[in-house]
């Protein structure tokens, strides 16, 4: 992923829905843990979104994406009260976490982790589901708890589904309209928005793509 060359701290991707955000991270992340031996944490906004994306201890969903490019290794989910454990051949990958339990956490120690994916950062107007009260102080206090002023960097990834959220007002960030990555606050901040033509073209050709 491109975004990643430029060295950003807080890293927010932007895109059509199955253009392979997640996908991308997903495979970075485990590629570091096999290469470097870095651990990640996956977060999402709460336990019941974490259920539907990283399963339970016995169906591993969150490796089945990315399992056939990694055909040698063995996946594993364990999960400990709000916080799962995720394995790659019997060491501890990474960990996924609810942003809304983020306080529970603070006396948790993460000093292998060096990045954070938060997935579905961004709410469809009028979805049933809401931003936390003060969610970008949240993350932030998060991001602390886990790098202890440690350099981490950290990916979050939403649908195209919206202009902006709490985390871009909170920074004061756009869409890079006329251009596919776009930088703020002296280079720490990366905002990237994903167009893929090729897709866009498959999803039009296919008869649920002319319905809408």
């Amino acid at each position: 992923m491109r975004i990643i060359s430029f060295n950003a701290l807080l890293n927010l991707i932007i895109g059509e829905r199955g253009v392979g955000k997640t996908y991308g991270l997903k495979s970075y992340v485990i590629k570091r843990f096999l290469n470097k031996h870095k651990q990640f944490a996956y977060i999402r906004r709460y336990d019941t979104d974490l259920e539907e994306s990283v399963g339970r201890t016995t169906d591993n969903k969150f490796f089945e994406q990315v399992r056939s490019e990694f055909p040698n290794s063995t996946f594993k989910i364990a999960k400990s009260k709000k916080v799962r454990r995720l394995y790659i051949d019997g060491e501890i990958c990474g960990y996924a976490l609810p942003l809304s339990s983020a306080d529970s956490l603070k006396s948790s120690t993460y000093e292998n982790v060096d990045t954070i994916i938060y997935d579905e950062f961004m709410l469809k107007e009028g979805s049933s589901q809401h931003y936390l009260r003060n969610e970008p102080e949240i993350i932030l206090d998060l991001i602390e708890t886990i790098g202890r002023l440690r350099d981490v960097r950290v990916f979050c990834l939403g649908n195209a589904i919206s202009s902006t959220s709490p985390l871009m007002s909170y920074f004061d960030l756009t869409l890079p309209y006329n251009t596919d990555i776009k930088m703020f606050k002296d280079n720490t901040i990366a905002v990237e928005y994903i167009r893929n033509e090729k897709y866009r073209e498959v999803k039009k050709a296919s008869r649920f793509g002319k319905l809408i």
